[in-house]
């Protein structure tokens, strides 16, 4: 039982094969789950394709049907009709495309239906309009053209976004620890649904009395008390509760109340009642209720474009003190330049940070025989006059330039710009409270709010409660106010160790 990793049955070399394959089915729940075809620059962008497919016509074939002059970038005169022939469509191509899915919907081929019948209304909507320019001949003409180019570039927009969701499955975008609670039919479901998903990443079973199948035997790892101790020791990114409401409320509740303290999302089925005529109105096509800990929307990919961005642009400007630095660390003292060390990230996922080495080779065994000494209490290690510190290393800490090679760690995605500071293997696990382990609910980031409520000049009690507060409050304004706040801080040296 103390062993996480559960193997699946083996599969031969064909059934590998054959799981590479472009599988439709799992593409489409790929593309609901990170909600690619449901996110606002795919929703704009389809709304917008008739109107972006007649704007074209109009600049490039007959310039003369909407601007003075004989060429498209002579200044427009653009008439009340031609504004009323793009705000028509636009809103009938929002109005069809915006229609909500039955349950038994399939999400590309409803894509693709309402694209194409979108592209028709539009047509007819626009065609009377081109009547007031042009005869019926040449009207109709125009009007056919702008149907077959707006269903192909609709299409087009629809497979290239596809694609996308395609290219990322187990790259970009890496599964998501799944661990089911309860083994009876809705867990049973669930098992079925996710064990083979190109999203999820079935790691375990939990029931106190186990009825499951034998593939879900294979990973059954115990009892419901061992929820808490798992979610402690490995990481979680789901916790599915399969647990019957009527008879399990009460131990549905303990999932939860442990879920919340470690911030890790619950979901729960939504077929509740058993109904003979209702139907279920789902939502992006899920049938199962979620929690969520943390904000999970469209600024989260924001979020990460502004990593992408700032750290990629951060290390091509830091280049030459990074140089200036590995020269100066390699004169000065015995060692490789960098230094790097397993923390816990995101959903307490281990990974390798690097900083500029800062202290001697064997710093971290002479750790142990300062352990007496340390000044910030709680788990976490830090004193101020450090013997380990090497001279230049002091004054790398001093100005945080030791840090920068975490713009590295941020450009890959174990990091953020701005998030809690990842903690090291031996402070996480000295960890008693199990609330505190909420903070790895969201990216480990270089800065947050305590680096400019003084950095190190704080207790580990007060560091938690403001990395929850982060988390809490999180938005993208809070990310630019944080990181502005940081840079006199560190200027000014403030708190540093």
């Amino acid at each position: 039982m103390g062993n996480w990793t559960v193997n699946a049955t083996p599969r031969t070399v064909a059934a590998r094969v054959e799981k590479r394959k472009l599988d439709w089915t799992k593409l489409e729940q790929h593309l609901r789950e990170i909600g690619t075809l449901h996110a606002s620059i795919f929703r704009l962008v389809r709304d917008l394709t008739p109107a972006l497919v007649l704007t074209a016509y109009w600049f490039f074939k007959h310039p003369d049907l909407m601007f003075q002059g004989p060429a498209w970038w002579y200044i427009p005169r653009v008439s009340v009709l031609e504004l009323g022939m793009l705000g028509g469509i636009t809103l009938v191509s929002r109005v069809v495309t915006g229609r909500r899915r039955g349950p038994d919907d399939e999400l590309l081929h409803h894509e693709m239906a309402v694209s194409i019948l979108a592209a028709f209304l539009c047509a007819l909507a626009v065609y009377p309009c081109l009547l007031a320019k042009l005869d019926w001949a040449s009207a109709l003409q125009v009007d056919l053209g702008f149907f077959f180019a707006t269903c192909i570039l609709s299409l087009l927009v629809l497979g290239i976004t596809c694609f996308i969701g395609w290219i990322s499955i187990d790259t970009i975008i890496p599964k998501r620890e799944v661990l089911i609670i309860g083994s009876g039919r809705g867990g049973q479901a669930a098992f079925e649904e996710m064990v083979d998903s190109p999203v999820y990443n079935v790691v375990g079973v939990l029931d106190d009395s186990f009825v499951g199948t034998g593939a879900m035997r294979d990973r059954y790892l115990g009892g419901l008390e061992l929820l808490d101790t798992l979610l402690k020791e490995n990481p979680v990114s789901v916790v599915y509760c399969s647990l019957p409401v009527k008879s399990m409320y009460e131990p549905i509740q303990q999932v939860i109340a442990v879920c919340e303290q470690f911030g890790v999302e619950v979901r729960h089925s939504s077929h509740l009642f058993q109904t003979k005529i209702a139907t279920l109105d789902r939502h992006a096509g899920t049938n199962y209720s979620i929690l969520r800990m943390v904000r999970d929307d469209y600024t989260r990919y924001a979020k990460r474009a502004f990593d992408i961005l700032g750290s990629g642009a951060l290390l091509l400007l830091s280049l030459p003190i990074l140089i200036a630095a590995g020269i100066a660390i390699k004169l000065t003292s015995e060692g490789p330049i960098f230094f790097s060390q397993d923390r816990y990230g995101y959903h307490r996922r281990r990974f390798r940070m690097y900083k500029l080495r800062s202290m001697v080779m064997n710093a971290e065994v002479l750790q142990a025989q300062l352990e007496s000494q340390n000044e910030l209490g709680g788990p976490v290690f830090k004193i101020k006059e450090d013997p380990r510190v090497t001279k230049v290393g002091a004054f790398l800490r001093r100005t945080s330039i030791d840090e920068l090679p975490q713009l590295w760690n941020v450009l890959i995605g174990d990091m953020s710009l701005v998030g809690p500071r990842p903690l090291a293997v031996r402070d996480v696990l000295k960890i008693e409270d199990s609330a505190q382990l909420r903070r790895f609910s969201v990216l480990p980031g270089i800065t947050c709010i305590w680096q400019m409520s003084g950095r190190n000049n704080t207790d580990f009690e007060n560091w938690i409660r403001q990395d929850l507060q982060y988390i809490d409050s999180w938005s993208l304004m809070l990310d630019l106010k944080i990181l502005i706040g940081t840079i006199p801080a560190v200027l000014w040296g403030k708190g540093a160790m």
